[in-house]
């Protein structure tokens, strides 16, 4: 079935985010991708284990990195999202996502 109007990128995001009991604060979108933003890495670990992707990070200011994973809402196949978590640049990533940091 056709839904009525076409589901936005944050729509999408927050059903794969409630279809896997993913942890997340605000949901934004800018174009076609969501913008998931999280309370950490662990919260980051958790949308990594369930749709896989790549983590990049980037300074974000003295002593704060920004990780952010590039996934979608469908292994793949769905919309694009952006998962973010701000972090001390002093705290590691679970080892489980070390082969997706970029």
């Amino acid at each position: 079935m056709k839904p009525i109007r076409p589901l936005s990128p944050a729509i999408r995001a927050e059903a794969a985010a409630d279809l896997n009991a993913l942890p997340h604060g605000r949901i934004t979108e800018q174009g076609t991708e969501a913008h998931v933003f999280t309370a950490g890495l662990d919260d980051l670990t958790a949308w990594y284990t369930a749709l896989g992707g790549r983590i990049t990070f980037q300074n974000a200011g003295p002593g704060v990195c920004l990780w952010t994973l590039h996934t979608t809402t469908d292994h793949g196949n769905g919309t694009t999202v952006r998962v973010h978590a701000l972090a001390l640049n002093t705290d590691q990533i679970d080892a489980d996502c070390a082969n997706a940091v970029a």
